[in-house]
């Protein structure tokens, strides 16, 4: 596989990467807010550095020149990017969904709210919100008194 393959999943928070006598330093930029689980990260190999940008930090990915350690570090890299991409995802759908809940609890009066819930469909990433509304109270009445029916 070529460099350029092997970087393009980085270029956005590549600020350098250098070498460093028997070592490559990869130096990348990320947003404050993102995290580095530790079991992703071995903190003997990172290193802090200040970047000019308030909302954005320097960490140093240091490894020996070697090809398994290059690789597992450039894996690590990724699984923190990914990690983090995926969390910022999911946070802007819950803000959106609450957004929708919100919405949903003004407009919906309270027999119809009573009957909300989340169907989750494995074959879509998100889940929808629905509402099993029951028009007629009697109706219901009648389907328990049918259920019960079959059931004795």
């Amino acid at each position: 596989m070529s460099l350029y393959k092997e970087l393009l999943p980085f270029v956005e928070y590549i600020q350098s990467i250098r070498k460093i006598k028997n070592y490559f330093s990869f130096d990348m930029v990320f947003p404050t807010k993102w995290s580095m689980p530790k079991s992703m990260v071995d903190e003997t190999q990172i290193l802090g550095f200040e970047v000019e940008n308030t909302n954005m930090k320097g960490i140093s990915f240091v490894c020996v020149i070697e090809e398994t350690e290059v690789s597992k570090t450039m894996t690590r890299i990724l699984k923190i990017i990914k990690l983090n991409k995926e969390k910022e995802i999911k946070e802007k759908l819950f803000k959106q969904t609450v957004e929708q809940l919100k919405t949903t609890f003004e407009k919906t009066d309270l027999d119809k709210l009573q009957s909300l819930y989340f169907d989750f469909d494995d074959r879509e990433e998100t889940p929808e919100l629905e509402m099993d509304l029951v028009e007629d109270t009697d109706d219901l009445e009648n389907e328990q008194h049918e259920e019960e029916r079959i059931d004795s």
